[in-house]
């Protein structure tokens, strides 16, 4: 059974594994050095979630970026902010003269 007890600002997280399994993460734990479980199973768990995490933003900002292209190409672009419509007139200031 999963679950998680908090105490005093803590959270306590439990779950059940196999033999197998324990026996790996405690062989792990041991080739990185680790003291304990606890400590090797928060590094594990975060470097895996912050991975998680960085990946599905990087795809949700390609979808983004695909939605905005697509809109572009079919004519359902935003009009220009003042910013772009500034800058677009010093290029061409830049360019023409």
């Amino acid at each position: 059974m999963d679950r998680i007890v908090s105490k005093k600002g803590e959270s306590r997280v439990e779950f059940r594994v196999s033999k197998e399994e324990k026996e790996l993460f405690e062989y792990a734990k041991q080739l990185k050095g680790f003291k304990t479980f606890s400590e090797f199973a928060r590094f594990v768990i975060t470097k895996e979630a912050k991975a998680i995490v960085k990946e599905e933003n990087k795809i949700l900002a390609s979808q983004r970026d695909k939605e905005l292209f697509f809109n572009a190409l079919m004519d359902e672009e935003h009009q220009p902010n003042e910013s772009l419509l500034a800058a677009i007139k010093y290029h061409d200031k830049l360019i023409i003269e």
